[in-house]
């Protein structure tokens, strides 16, 4: 479906319209070729996708002061070469800065604006949609998260994020109430998926299915976006793993991480709604500087996310149910958002190269050669977890992580 994309059109009263309109005839029609183009008043912002302001001359900023509060913020400025259209968005985008407000000029080639065009919307999308999110924190994060902790004050002002703590003893009850019967239905459909079922028994993959449905029960009740579970506590409590449920909430669109970490969860919750891609949360298991590439280790991988999957044990307590995916060879990229205000991130593109499978290791396993300085890892790394996410998005992420104003460490 095309972008229907909104122009708020400025022109100068000294300036001849129909001059004006034929000077910027090849922008326009241009536009066109790519969106749906609808020409608005400012009232009208909210009925497009993406609504621009298009500075079609100079002479109008004043006008622009007076419409300024109908406008969707932060407000896009198009220009081009004409009609002193450039100089005016300058003079316009400089008034907004001092407001100590967001905005951007669209400007340059025809491919160029179409592809800035392109940007704005999903940043902008984002933003909106990271704004109104709440993340669940089922049990608190993991005592030896100790580097991962997340200020929730600082991470809601700065994206509008909200995270919620929900007690663990909460999750426990639900599991009671579900009984084995309709657990079952959930553990027969991930079992015929696998390829192979090595370790757990049908009871192990049922216990594993009633935390899926007591996760999926409290997001509905506490009507959260994302969630992290301090998963080794259902080890010791209920007997069983968090990993079946995360693969199946991830699945379904409902971001989740291990652990309860939070700077973890937010970096998938922020890939998925940017690139629309889910992401595989891992530890660094080993890396190999000589031909810099390393191998990143969890028990559970998003399914959609693999070519085939195997049914195990849980790597540490050798108990309940994980995942052992096999990821298609191809470009992919490492991503981690971090910090106590989540304002730090890593970036790098690189290639999965190898699905491997050591018994040392947690069972999902895969093997990235990175196309960054991979002693990153070693010198200044964002605590442990980092992401895994098919195909090449480094240059999307880094634009976006910029414009948030987050500090690229590297």
């Amino acid at each position: 479906m095309r972008l229907k994309l909104g122009i708020i059109t400025l022109l100068s009263t000294l300036h001849d319209a129909a001059n004006v309109e034929n000077s910027h005839y090849d922008l326009i029609s241009g536009l066109k070729r790519s969106f749906d183009v609808y020409f608005i008043d400012p009232e009208e912002a909210f009925s497009v996708d993406l609504p621009i302001v298009f500075i079609g001359s100079g002479g109008v900023e004043n006008y622009f002061k007076n419409i300024y509060d109908k406008l969707p913020k932060p407000v896009l400025l198009l220009t081009d070469s004409m009609q002193n259209s450039l100089s005016a968005a300058m003079e316009i985008l400089t008034w907004i800065r001092n407001l100590g407000d967001d905005s951007a000029i669209l400007h340059g080639s025809l491919e160029e604006t179409v592809s800035q065009i392109e940007y704005s919307y999903i940043a902008c999308n984002t933003k909106k949609k990271l704004s109104e999110a709440a993340i669940g924190v089922v049990g608190f994060p993991s005592d030896w998260l100790i580097s991962s902790e997340v200020n929730y004050t600082d991470a809601q002002r700065k994206w509008g994020v909200r995270f919620k703590n929900i007690e663990i003893q909460e999750l426990n009850q639900q599991m009671k109430e579900i009984s084995s019967d309709r657990a079952k239905g959930t553990a027969d459909s991930f079992a015929a998926g696998a390829a192979l079922i090595k370790e757990p028994n049908e009871k192990d993959i049922i216990e594993g299915a009633k935390a899926y449905l007591a996760l999926k029960a409290l997001r509905e009740e506490y009507e959260f976006d994302a969630m992290t579970l301090r998963c080794f506590d259902l080890i010791l409590k209920c007997g069983t793993t968090g990993c079946l449920a995360m693969s199946l909430l991830n699945n379904e669109d409902v971001i989740s991480g291990c652990e309860g970490d939070c700077q973890g969860v937010f970096s998938m919750l922020l890939v998925n709604i940017l690139t629309g891609n889910k992401a595989f949360m891992a530890n660094p298991a080993y890396i190999d500087f000589n031909r810099n590439e390393m191998v990143l280790a969890h028990c559970t991988i998003p399914t959609c996310m693999t070519d085939r999957y195997i049914i195990r044990n849980h790597f540490e307590s050798h108990t309940g149910v994980s995942v052992q995916g096999i990821v298609g060879e191809g470009p992919v990229t490492i991503f981690k958002c971090g910090g106590t205000g989540l304002d730090k991130y890593f970036v790098a593109s690189g290639q999965l190269i190898e699905n491997l499978e050591d018994d040392n290791m947690c069972r999902t396993q895969l093997k990235v050669h990175l196309d960054e300085d991979i002693s990153y890892f070693i010198r200044n790394p964002i605590a442990n977890h980092h992401l895994v996410i098919k195909g090449d998005h480094s240059a999307l992420i880094n634009h976006f992580m910029q414009d948030m104003g987050c500090k690229r460490i590297m």
